[in-house]
């Protein structure tokens, strides 16, 4: 909860008014194809939650990419805070098992590849066709960044979300959702990927199943802002050091 002041003027009086903000922070988790690896989601995203004061609604993954959209743009303006992500993943998107007639249900960094790869037929996505066949899949650039904090962090804590190849020449999930936030206002955002593959267990100072270690790069604005091996949270004021 945070207090917010405005000043408000009726017939000439001017007062100052303060509101009471809830900030919220939002988990999604699973959607792989092993329940195994699902379940090893789920405790990596209970580990994190113990580190927040505020705690998060946990939300499991059963439908996909849109699913998350419509979670997401379902909130208030300027109330999320954070989003931890624990799913499969690589650099272009977040990766979710089939849905139950076999289309791709991904979230995608961008609307081409949520069509090409999702359920469109292959000549309609050939001829241009300019609506939206992948009714499981989505992109981030259908989320509505407005939802978000100015200062929210958004951290991925599957693989290679944050992974720079010669492919996608330094362009990937982690930096093109910065790049989103950032255009909405979000001056403050980061967003934390992966650079390899992620192991839930190969830290050395944690408990249990923590993807929080390995190499992770830090995106603000498109850019990477900072890089860091550092096993645990990424806090607000490790952010705050470069963000000066």
């Amino acid at each position: 909860m945070k207090e917010n002041k405005f000043r408000l003027e009726v017939a000439g009086i001017k007062k100052e008014v303060t509101l009471q903000v809830e900030y919220k922070r939002l988990m999604f988790y699973g959607g792989a194809k092993s329940s195994s690896h699902n379940n090893t989601f789920s405790n990596a995203a209970n580990s994190v939650n113990k580190d927040y004061s505020t705690k998060a609604e946990v939300i499991k993954v059963n439908k996909g990419g849109q699913s998350i959209v419509d979670k997401i743009n379902s909130e208030t303006e300027n109330t999320i805070q954070s989003i931890d992500f624990f799913t499969h993943g690589n650099e272009k998107q977040l990766l979710f098992k089939p849905d139950s007639d076999g289309n791709y249900q991904e979230l995608y960094l961008d609307d081409d590849d949520e069509q090409k790869e999702g359920e469109l037929e292959f000549w309609d996505y050939i001829l241009g066709a300019d609506s939206d066949e992948n009714e499981n899949g989505a992109d981030i650039g259908e989320i509505d960044c407005k939802v978000f904090t100015k200062t929210a962090k958004i951290e991925i804590h599957g693989c290679n979300t944050g992974s720079i190849t010669d492919e996608n020449k330094g362009i990937n999930f982690a930096s093109t959702f910065s790049k989103n936030l950032y255009n909405a206002g979000k001056t403050k955002s980061v967003v934390v990927g992966h650079v390899t593959y992620a192991n839930p267990n190969a830290h050395t100072t944690l408990s249990g199943s923590d993807y929080r270690h390995g190499g992770r790069r830090i995106y603000h604005n498109g850019k990477e802002l900072f890089f860091t091996r550092k096993e645990g949270r990424i806090t607000g004021a490790d952010i705050n050091k470069y963000l000066k």
